[in-house]
């Protein structure tokens, strides 16, 4: 157990010890820079998620010792056969299991990474203080520091120079600052289904029901061979953020399409949701803080996956902090480097990926002309789409000719068939 000292002013203190949190952390430990790291939870503890980590946070995950452990230990699957299903019932399913290349995605029980991240920075030096409840924070600007104090009294209040906030879509805390404003956009839902009890014959498959576009279903096989099944609501579409238990279960009951897949005995548990701030905020800096993460609304409007992104924007985070230690100088005028580079490595691509929105919003024949086209093309261009949906590549590739072309004329024979 960790012996904190609450007399002690850290240099930094991070609300939140998810990925991003946790990540975050361990960059500044590896930089010697002293960290406390904060959890209202106990690790390891469940976490509503699709489970599927891209290449992206890939990357992040082994230069830490977790992809590796979690390869050793075969708590991962990769998803090598997939595809997708469009509104129209178009699909295409691929299989990518000896194409020699890295996967796109590996499935990853939230449970089990993120203790795993948690665990990699207490190793490379940061102190961890679970099941404590941050109730409020304050800034000293004579002292230069924050207070933080536990919603349970008993609990001594901590103190740091930096504060970083990486505390969740719904980030009381970032509310509280009035640098977060108003309630996330999206949100989505997450259960498990049994190994053993269902026929899924993929390793992952994102379902465009008609109802649900530009959101989707996504259905991914974990190590254990339990499934996690999510759906999600992105605004722009018929479907609103209220209407997520009712088109959670319908899908499962009724879409034939996931119903098929799962097979009559297939053991579900009780639905549980998350919401989803996406976009990015205007501004996730201030004296002394940071915000980052899902705090920050670093998710991709057109997909609702930001794990890759936050683990970006931690690593973007402890270099800022590490300048700022060097220079002797956590004012915004310095820290606003973060905002600058995050928005420079991913940020700009959450404005198209917001267009795109719109586009499959109005136009749902463009996701059934990918599938078409990959019927055509085959696993090639089935992986080209899938690195720019993950954020292996900016989403201003769609526009280069050899994926636009195909696909326009793709949209014009679907077209010509209906009429």
């Amino acid at each position: 157990m960790t012996t904190i000292d609450n007399n002690q002013i850290y240099e930094v203190a991070i609300v939140g010890a998810g990925p991003a949190g946790a990540t975050c952390a361990y960059y500044l430990a590896e930089k010697g820079i002293d960290v406390l790291l904060i959890d209202k939870e106990i690790f390891p503890r469940r976490k509503i998620c699709g489970d599927a980590i891209t290449v992206r946070a890939q990357h992040h995950l082994e230069r830490m010792g977790v992809l590796q452990e979690v390869l050793e230990e075969k708590k991962g699957h990769w998803a090598a056969k997939g595809g997708i299903v469009g509104p129209s019932g178009i699909h295409y399913f691929g299989d990518s299991t000896n194409v020699d290349a890295e996967h796109l995605v590996i499935a990853i029980k939230r449970q089990i990474m993120d203790e795993k991240i948690v665990r990699a920075a207490e190793e490379a030096g940061i102190k961890l203080i679970e099941n404590y409840f941050v109730k409020d924070v304050q800034f000293s600007s004579e002292k230069k520091y924050w207070t933080l104090r536990a919603k349970d009294e008993s609990k001594q209040p901590l103190k740091a120079k930096v504060l970083i906030v990486a505390d969740g879509a719904a980030s009381r805390i970032a509310r509280s600052l009035e640098l977060v404003a108003g309630p996330p956009q999206a949100t989505c839902s997450s259960v498990y289904i049994k190994a053993g009890t269902h026929e899924f014959q993929q390793d992952g498959v994102c379902y465009y029901p008609p109802k649900l576009v530009p959101g989707y279903c996504a259905l991914f096989k974990e190590a254990d061979g339990d499934l996690v099944y999510c759906c999600y609501i992105i605004p722009g579409g018929e479907a609103k953020k209220s209407d997520l238990r009712e088109l959670h279960h319908e899908f499962l009951e009724n879409y034939s399409f996931i119903r098929d897949a799962l097979g009559p005995n297939a053991e579900i548990e009780k639905m549980k949701a998350a919401p989803i701030r996406f976009g990015g905020i205007p501004k996730s800096y201030g004296d002394h803080l940071l915000i980052i993460g899902d705090a920050a609304g670093q998710i991709d409007p057109l997909t609702g996956e930001g794990i890759q992104y936050a683990l970006d924007a931690a690593e973007i985070a402890a270099e800022t902090i590490a300048l700022g230690k060097e220079k002797n100088n956590y004012s915004e005028q310095i820290l606003k480097n973060y905002q600058k580079n995050w928005m420079k490595s991913f940020g700009k691509d959450f404005k198209w990926s917001s267009r795109m929105v719109k586009v499959f919003a109005n136009n749902p024949i463009f996701v059934d002309a990918f599938a078409s086209v990959c019927k055509r093309k085959g696993d090639k261009f089935m992986r080209e789409w899938g690195k720019i949906m993950t954020g292996s590549k900016r989403k201003l590739s769609f526009f280069l000719p050899r994926l636009a072309f195909p696909l326009l004329f793709e949209v014009l024979k679907l077209i010509f068939r209906k009429e």
